[in-house]
């Protein structure tokens, strides 16, 4: 057992040999690779990561683009709105006044009608009262006046009647 405990050195030797052999060809054809993979992998990321900025900077901008676009568009449907609105209370009161006119030419017509009527009715009693007035005159004083002079006697009682 005592052989045990005592290192061999020709078998350390080879060991260390062994892995020295064994770490040079790991780093010739597998840390080269695995480096060369990963370092790849890490640039691939990289850009990964460019690519999303610059997406989310793109979008950050369309979606300011639609949101300005979207605010003009309700800046003039507010302003196409309320000049439909003037033109509607414009149009109303040009329809109001059209009325207006239209009732205010009715009344006249009527007024008009109604003093031709009235002035028509006046010179129909006028007329009755004097034939009247002269039948009834021509009886008490018992003769016939004719039609000129009893006109002009009409005539006179009514301006005395007007001007009283």
């Amino acid at each position: 057992m005592e052989n045990l405990l005592k290192p061999d050195y020709g078998v350390l030797l080879l060991t260390v040999c062994n892995f020295l052999l064994l770490v040079y060809l790991l780093k010739k054809f597998a840390w080269g690779p695995v480096i060369n993979a990963l370092e790849k992998r890490e640039q691939q990321i990289e850009s990964d990561k460019q690519t999303a900025a610059n997406a989310r900077q793109s979008a950050e901008e369309l979606k300011k683009e639609l949101d300005d676009r979207l605010a003009q568009i309700s800046t003039e449907a507010a302003q196409k709105i309320a000049a439909a609105v003037k033109v509607g209370e414009t149009q109303k009161e040009q329809l109001l006044a059209q009325a207006q006119e239209q009732a205010d030419r009715l009344v006249a017509q009527a007024k008009a009608q109604i003093e031709a009527e009235k002035n028509k009715a006046l010179a129909d009693v006028r007329s009755e009262i004097a034939s009247i007035s002269v039948l009834a005159a021509s009886r008490v004083i018992g003769q016939d006046l004719k039609d000129a002079n009893a006109d002009k006697i009409v005539a006179q009682v009514l301006q005395e009647v007007q001007q009283k």
